[in-house]
């Protein structure tokens, strides 16, 4: 496989100016299934990110607009009190997130569709900051109140100094009214956190905190912080209130100061920071702080139980290379997290419970989904953010063997910028895709969808792109989309909608060349079989569908979502583009009005002799364990039928069919490889609506440790299938960090020569390939009789940071083990000290170390073993032909930061030629956009610690070795 590894595409990353957890710390608790993370861009987007198992899993990305930003973000939740004959009953409502950007406005997001659900305007300035009022969650709470919904109110506070109060009752968002009119110089509120239902903290500019009463508008106290070190006022950036009601500030000199909860006296002030405190954040039980600043540090203070100590500081930290501009807190009682964010551009996940044993993890600054695009067929690729499209060509390499290669002549470009699209309008790309021609790019915003020709042309000796926009009808353009894209023969442009409508449009070439083309003027809507979902706080976002596969031969569709299902379906009938339509088939099925989700298959128009229907097999894919983060069907190298020669294959019209239509479907060999968040790998039968033989084979369990204990998450995949006699199929997995093969032609894991023998040593099976060595799992590694006489330990699983740090890596003092002596004999037990109390409770989850044996594989593994050493004919000495069987897997980590990846090459083989099956080997693009090469803003003064790291080539290309050799 030939690697084109380029880092000139100048994705712009963006830095993060809020996080918000969706739900409070519960640490008692298990942590809920629906709990988010929202994480706020500077270009207005906001990431919805899912903890669940410390797997960090980027699910969606609610697109902002253009010159927007975060400032912050808030989550709310309604309290529902219904009285029945059994006393009260409390239920809550769905999660509500909103989000302030500097503005004047307070912005409602709706996560199910993606998009921007209302907005109002506060009437005093602009909104710097915002808090939701704490829920009511304990029933005594509840006594005195009628029936009804009760929805949080929520404070801001502006840029003249003014406090006001938004209602969000009746599921609603509208201006209440001013909580407190502004002070005579008219300060900016820079923070605001509620104590209680009833009382506000508002940290204002003129280094003064203001306590409000809100059922009286009064000011309780004013608490001064008098004046700074350098003899100006310090700005009030952070206050947070802990459980007890203690009053916690952090301002633009440093300097963290604890308030009395009663009589709002200052009790302790700690200087440890050599800039602005830019953001505070609390644990649940409130004995401990954290504060973050301008200074690129992240401090730990405990509280020592004793009144003349009072607050001392536990450790610090520099985790970020830039301002840290926020954070925020998360315990149950398996996550016990702390997230911060800044100017770096990338998450950092801190420990909170066990602080002294685990790591910190570093998540990705890039999507979790691909932004690359590219053609195979004319060796063009594209890349997108915010609203604009760069579409760049890769030059073949040039042979330095070749007759007529100048070793003294200037060094030819590899690669060229054809073009460069910017979508009109104030909205921010949501999805955009090149087809695999290279003749169309499609690209869709939440509320438009735009489709454009591209055409080849030369200027000035030097390879340039036209482009021509293609007109869509109004009902495709005016809906939006989520996800847009074409099917691998070019012919079928799909949009999803923002309510998870999957509607085809035909895309119809022009005999002229000069004319263009053209979108028939049916469209083809399918809706998903309603399935029994848990109810959820988050509504019908688990159904959000994030990816979309077609079938090589692009008659069978599959679509996935955030809850991992999947649904299918065919077009059958053969395509015939002279076919005259009766009057039957020309409902109007283009309109926008919505269907149940029973709607009748028949319902589906008839394009050119063929129609799109649900998957014949009468049942449904197995929903999976997590959300999807990769869909792809298997490559066939059997010619589509699609294109008969002989228009209906001899069917002929009746007295009561005037207009036939075949019914003949695509071929039974179709699989769909469908990879999950907990990164399991399944392939499904689709036509058969049963797991592929491959897959019954290989279960989870058998994947290589490489790819199942890998923190960062699957980005995408693609494959390569140009040789499978000598090569395999092979499956290339990717992240952000490393690249994986899976060769699915052949099992995983390897059994003995003799299937039959009873010797219980076992070649050790190798699980990755780091840097020429070898890496070798011990635990598989066992003898079956070892492994089926002792069950495995259960591991215990981290507080969803990083790993649980060696004994001999930890600071003296921090052993997180003490030995507890039974008797006078030598028998000891070693008590694990973090997190005692709930190390029994934890559950077994998908990290357990577990037998991987399955019987059923393993027997159908012999029998395919026994019939190989039946059938394969030796060699002249005897020996199998299979001498030196091909590797399973390979890894490798030398990537980082993966924007995406392309496969540019080579073309698609031509029908005519599959018996040669002669084709050169795949070429891919690599696009990295390292954190190191994100521009960064000034610095703090006087902090200059981090190293210069050297430049890197833009560019580079390279063939990787085969790895059979």
């Amino acid at each position: 496989m030939d690697i084109h590894r380029c880092r000139f595409v100048k994705y712009a990353a963006q830095s993060i100016n809020a996080l918000a957890f969706s739900h409070t710390s519960c640490p008692k608790e298990k942590t809920p299934t629906d709990v988010r993370l929202a994480v706020g861009r500077q270009n207005g987007d906001v990431e919805i990110w899912n903890p669940a198992n410390g797997l960090w899993v980027q699910e969606t990305i609610l697109k902002g607009r253009t010159e927007s930003t975060i400032e912050h973000l808030e989550w709310s939740r309604d309290l529902i009190v219904e009285e029945n004959a059994g006393g009260s009953k409390i239920s809550h409502g769905s999660q509500r997130l909103f989000s302030s950007s500097g503005s004047k406005q307070l912005l409602e997001w709706d996560i199910c569709s993606g998009s921007a659900k209302r907005q109002v305007e506060g009437n005093s300035g602009d909104i710097w900051c915002f808090a939701a009022q704490p829920q009511l969650e304990h029933p005594r709470d509840t006594k005195d109140l009628e029936s009804g919904t009760y929805s949080p109110l929520l404070a801001a506070g502006c840029s003249n100094g003014t406090v006001v109060l938004f209602s969000t009752e009746d599921d609603d968002l509208k201006y209440l009214r001013p909580l407190l009119a502004p002070p005579a110089k008219k300060p900016k509120v820079l923070s605001i956190a509620w104590r209680d239902r009833n009382t506000i903290i508002a940290g204002y500019e003129d280094s003064t905190i203001r306590v409000i009463e809100v059922s009286t508008r009064k000011i309780i106290r004013n608490m001064s912080l008098g004046k700074g070190a350098d003899g100006n006022d310090p700005v009030v950036w952070a206050v947070k209130c802990l459980p007890n009601g203690t009053i916690v500030s952090g301002d633009s000199s440093g300097q963290l100061k604890i308030w009395n909860a009663k009589n709002f006296t200052l009790l302790q002030t700690l200087k440890s920071h050599s800039a602005d405190i830019l953001d505070l954040a609390v644990n649940a039980n409130g004995d401990r702080i954290f504060s973050l600043g301008a200074d690129q540090r992240t401090f730990s203070y405990h509280h020592s139980g004793s009144k003349q100590l009072g607050w001392v500081e536990e450790y610090h930290r520099r985790y970020h290379r830039h301002d840290v501009k926020c954070a925020a807190t998360f315990e149950s009682r398996e996550l016990s997290v702390l997230v911060s964010g800044g100017e770096d551009c990338r998450p950092i996940v801190l420990p909170i419970r066990k602080v002294h044993s685990e790591l910190h993890r570093n998540l990705s600054h890039l999507p979790q989904r691909s932004l690359i695009s590219a053609s195979p067929s004319s060796r063009l690729f594209m890349s997108w953010w915010d609203n604009g499209i760069m579409i760049y060509q890769v030059n073949k390499p040039r042979n330095p063997g070749e007759q007529n290669f100048d070793f003294d002549g200037p060094t030819p470009s590899s690669y060229e910028t054809l073009a460069q699209l910017v979508i009109q309008g104030d909205e921010n790309i949501q999805d955009a895709q090149m087809s695999a021609d290279g003749q169309f790019i499609v690209a869709a915003t939440i509320n438009s969808v735009r489709l454009f020709q591209l055409r080849k042309t030369q200027a000035t000796g030097r390879p340039c792109l036209r482009t021509r926009q293609v007109e869509l009808p109004p009902a495709i353009v005016r809906s939006g989309a989520r996800r847009t894209g074409f099917s691998p023969d070019g012919k079928w442009l799909y949009t999803i909608r923002k309510d998870n409508t999957i509607a085809l449009n035909k895309v119809v070439l022009s005999r002229e060349p000069k004319d263009g083309p053209t979108i028939h003027e049916k469209t083809v809507k399918l809706y998903r079989v309603s399935r029994k979902q848990p109810i959820s706080s988050l509504g019908t976002y688990p159904q959000t569908i994030t990816h979309v596969a077609f079938s090589s031969d692009s008659r069978v569709l599959a679509v996935g979502d955030l809850s991992g299902a999947i649904d299918t379906w065919v077009l059958e009938g053969h395509e015939d583009v002279d076919y005259v339509e009766a009057a039957s088939d020309n409902s109007d099925n283009s309109s926008d009005s919505s269907s149940d989700d029973d709607e009748e298959e028949d319902e589906s128009p008839v394009i050119h002799a063929q129609k799109w229907i649900r998957n014949p097999s009468g049942s449904q894919l197995p929903q999976l364990d997590s959300s999807l983060l990769a869909l792809s069907f298997r490559p066939s190298d059997h010619p589509s039928i699609s294109n008969p020669v002989d228009g209906n294959r001899g069917l002929h019209a009746t007295r009561h069919t005037a207009h036939p239509v075949a019914h003949e479907l695509p071929s039974s060999n179709i699989r769909l490889v469908a990879i999950t968040a907990t990164h399991q790998l399944t392939e499904f039968d689709v036509l058969a609506s049963r797991l592929s033989d491959w897959s019954r084979r290989n279960p989870s369990e058998y994947l290589p440790h490489a790819f199942t204990r890998i923190k960062d998450r699957v980005v995408g995949c693609f494959w390569d299938c140009t040789d499978p006699e000598t090569h395999g199929e092979r499956l290339w997995l990717y992240g952000s960090s490393w690249l994986l093969m899976l060769d699915v032609s052949q099992d995983l894991q390897e059994q003995n020569s003799n299937p039959t023998s009873t010797d219980v040593s076992l070649t050790k099976p190798k699980v990755a390939s780091l840097g020429g060595y070898e890496v070798l799992d011990p635990v598989e590694s066992k003898s079956p009789a070892v492994t089926n006489s002792h069950a495995h330990k259960k591991r215990k699983r981290n507080t969803g940071a990083g790993d649980a740090i060696p004994e001999y890596h930890r600071p003296s003092g921090m052993c997180s083990t003490i030995r507890k002596f039974k008797n006078d004999r030598a028998d000891v037990d070693m008590v694990d000290m973090d997190g005692a109390d709930v190390a029994e409770e934890q559950d077994t989850d998908m990290f357990d170390d577990e037998n991987g044996d399955d019987s059923l594989a393993l027997m159908r593994r012999e029998e395919n073993t026994q019939m190989q050493l039946s059938t394969q004919p030796p060699d002249t000495n005897g020996d199998s032909q299979a001498s030196k069987p091909r590797p399973t897997h390979w890894c490798t980590f030398a990537y980082r930061a993966i924007l995406g990846v392309g496969v540019i090459g080579p073309p698609p083989t031509d029908p005519a030629d599959l018996e040669t099956r002669k084709r050169g080997p795949v070429e891919v693009v690599i696009v990295e956009r390292d954190v190191y090469d994100v521009p960064k803003g000034s610095r703090f003064a006087g902090q200059e610690w981090d190293t210069h790291l050297p430049g890197k080539a833009p560019w580079e290309t390279r063939q990787i070795p085969d790895v059979d050799t």
